[in-house]
């Protein structure tokens, strides 16, 4: 994953769904990049890495769990 630019770590995880669908039916979403706060102001910095092939123009930001 990109580092922000205080190589901090990010406050999302950038995710998109796959156009694929598990077991139960649900959309199978792959993380594809990262975002995190201005370093002064409000707002978010986004970097993405990439993007599935049947990519629908959505994106979410969910917060990285702790690993």
């Amino acid at each position: 994953m990109a580092k922000g630019s205080r190589g901090s770590r990010p406050i999302y995880n950038v995710r998109a769904k796959t156009g694929r669908k598990d077991d139960q039916d649900k959309d199978i979403f792959m993380t594809v990049g990262a975002a995190w706060s201005f370093n002064s102001g409000d707002g978010l910095n986004v970097k993405i890495d990439a993007l599935p092939v049947n990519f629908d123009g959505f994106l979410m930001l969910v917060p990285p769990k702790d690993e």
